[in-house]
C-alpha cells in the first residue's frame, strides 16, 4: 500500500534524482536532455502542474508521480521498488485525485515495465512519435 504526499521544495532533490536515473536508462522521451537542478526546478515546480512523492508503508520515499495541466501523467519509482506494482497504484491513485475526462501517458517503445502500467490502467495507444538526432 502507498500513499501519495504532496510534494515539498525538500523533495526537489528526490526527485531530480529520479529523472538523472531515467536519462542512465535510455527510456526517456519526455526531456530532450538533462536540466541542470536549478533549471529542472524553475521549470517543473513553477507552474500549474501538481506532484506527490510516493511513500511506502514505512513512510520511506520510493517514487514521484505527477498530473500536468495538460492532463498528462508522470511517475517514476527508484529501482528497488519497481515491477512491484507501485507505479500502476500510484497512476490510479493520482487519477482518482484529480478527477478528469482524459489523461495521457508518454512511454518509449522499449519501456514494457511503463507499458504494462499504463495497459493496467486501462491506457490505449494512441500514436507513435518518430525521433531524430544528428
Amino acid at each position: 500500500m502507498i500513499k501519495l504526499i504532496p510534494c515539498t521544495k525538500d523533495d526537489y532533490k528526490f526527485v531530480y534524482k529520479l529523472v538523472e536515473y531515467m536519462f542512465k536508462t535510455n527510456l526517456n522521451v519526455t526531456y530532450l536532455r538533462l536540466e541542470t537542478f536549478e533549471e529542472f526546478v524553475s521549470r517543473a515546480f513553477s507552474g500549474g502542474d501538481i506532484h506527490y512523492i510516493i511513500m511506502n508503508e514505512n513512510d520511506e520515499k520510493i517514487g514521484h508521480v505527477h498530473i500536468m495541466q495538460n492532463n498528462e501523467i508522470g511517475y517514476a519509482v527508484i529501482p528497488q521498488f519497481q515491477n512491484k506494482g507501485i507505479g500502476t497504484e500510484a497512476v490510479k491513485k493520482i487519477i482518482e485525485m484529480h478527477p478528469r475526462g482524459r489523461y495521457f501517458l508518454t512511454i518509449h517503445n522499449q519501456n514494457t515495465a511503463s507499458i504494462r502500467i499504463a495497459e493496467k490502467n486501462g491506457f490505449k495507444p494512441k500514436g507513435i512519435i518518430f525521433e531524430k538526432i544528428e
